[in-house]
């Protein structure tokens, strides 16, 4: 059975992966832009925010708590671990553009929204967490969809 394969535990790669992500977020919360349209950004709808929120927060905690029974190692080299460092590089070029005045909505909903759940992806299919990459593509449709409506 494909459960067998997983176990309850703690990936310190996943985790660090997760900070990644939200290092961002410190200079944001710090020091604000001016003009800041994320700054009131609830969900498009109920429905979104529920796969956005649901989504969200199961994939990193698969991500984190659920490892392979098998040695898996790191592979540099994989694509989706390429993916992944390429999707991150992409937001956090999206969010130098962000804090330097560029506020456009194709900025948001595909420089800052969808690389997330994307990179989530990428890291899920390098960790083979299928589990994970599942909650991920729910999580990619309700952050897109739901900023897609917010800004377009």
């Amino acid at each position: 059975m494909y459960l067998k394969k997983y176990k309850f535990g703690f990936s310190t790669i996943c985790f660090l992966i997760f900070v990644l992500q939200e290092l961002p977020y410190l200079p944001f919360f710090l020091f604000p832009p001016a003009d800041n349209p994320l700054a009131d950004n609830p969900p498009a709808n109920l429905f979104l925010g529920i796969l956005e929120g649901f989504g969200g927060v199961l994939t990193v905690a698969l991500l984190i708590l659920i490892v392979s029974k098998d040695k898996l190692e790191s592979n540099f080299k994989d694509r989706y671990f390429i993916i992944a460092v390429c999707l991150l590089g992409l937001y956090y070029a999206c969010w130098i553009a962000y804090f330097a005045g560029v506020t456009s909505n194709w900025l948001i909903v595909f420089g800052l929204s969808a690389p997330v759940p994307l990179y989530y992806f990428s890291v899920a299919m390098w960790r083979k967490n299928y589990f994970a990459a599942i909650t991920a593509i729910v999580f990619f449709v309700g952050h897109t969809l739901s900023n897609g409506i917010n800004y377009f």
